[in-house]
C-alpha cells in the first residue's frame, strides 16, 4: 500500500511541478497578447505583464518595460497580482507537501495523520494556485474577446489576439489543479483503506 501511495503522491507532485513551471513561464514572457497592424506584414507587437515588444520576422525584437505601474490598465495590474500570488502559493505548496511525502523520511517519526494533513494542505495550495492562474488567463481572454467583437470598432482596424502565454497559462492552471486533486485524493484513499483494514 505504501508503494502505491508513494507513486500517487509523486504523480500529484509531478503534475503540480509541471503546472508551476508553466506559471513561472507565463509570469515572465511578454506573449499574453499579440497584435499585427496589417501595415507592416513582417512586424507584430507583443504585450505581457511587465513589458511590450516589437518583433520582426528577421528575428529582431525591441522590448520596453512599463515605466509607470500606477498608470497601467486594471487588467494588467490584476494579472500581475494574481499570477505572482499563484506562484507564491504554489511554492508554499511544495514546501508543505514535499517533507510529508511517504517516500521522504523527513517526518518519519511523527504520526501518520500529520503527514496526511500536510499533504492535503499542499494539495489545497496547489489547487488554489491553479485556480488563480486559470482565472487570470480566462479574465484576459474574456476582456480580449469583448474588445475583439466590439461593434463600435470598425472591422478594418486590427485587434489584440491571444498569445502563447495564455495557452501556457491554461495548461499550467490545469496541471496545478490536477496535481492538487491527485494529492488530496491519495490521502483520502489511504484513510478508506485503513478503515477497511480495521473492519
Amino acid at each position: 500500500m505504501e508503494v502505491v501511495l508513494c507513486f500517487t503522491e509523486l504523480a500529484g507532485l509531478l503534475l503540480s511541478l509541471t503546472g508551476y513551471v508553466c506559471c513561472l513561464v507565463v509570469l515572465f514572457i511578454p506573449q499574453w497578447l499579440t497584435f499585427s497592424s496589417g501595415i507592416l506584414i513582417n512586424e507584430y507587437y507583443l504585450l505581457g505583464l511587465w513589458q511590450t515588444c516589437v518583433v520582426q520576422d528577421v528575428g529582431f525584437s525591441v522590448c520596453q518595460e512599463y515605466q509607470t505601474p500606477s498608470h497601467l490598465p486594471v487588467l494588467i495590474q490584476t494579472g500581475r497580482v494574481l499570477v505572482c500570488l499563484s506562484v507564491l502559493i504554489g511554492a508554499l505548496g511544495f514546501m508543505v507537501s514535499t517533507p510529508a511525502l511517504t517516500c521522504v523520511k523527513c517526518l518519519d517519526s511523527t504520526e501518520g495523520h500529520v503527514k496526511k494533513m500536510l499533504n492535503i494542505l499542499g494539495g489545497l495550495l496547489f489547487s488554489l494556485a491553479g485556480t488563480l492562474t486559470f482565472f487570470t488567463v480566462s479574465y484576459f481572454a474574456y476582456d480580449t474577446l469583448i474588445k475583439f467583437w466590439d461593434q463600435n470598432i470598425p472591422k478594418d482596424i486590427p485587434r489584440w489576439e491571444f498569445g502563447n502565454a495564455m495557452y501556457t497559462g491554461w495548461v499550467g492552471g490545469f496541471f496545478l489543479l490536477s496535481g492538487g486533486c491527485v494529492l488530496i485524493f491519495s490521502q483520502f484513499q489511504v484513510t478508506q483503506e485503513a478503515e477497511l483494514k480495521w473492519l
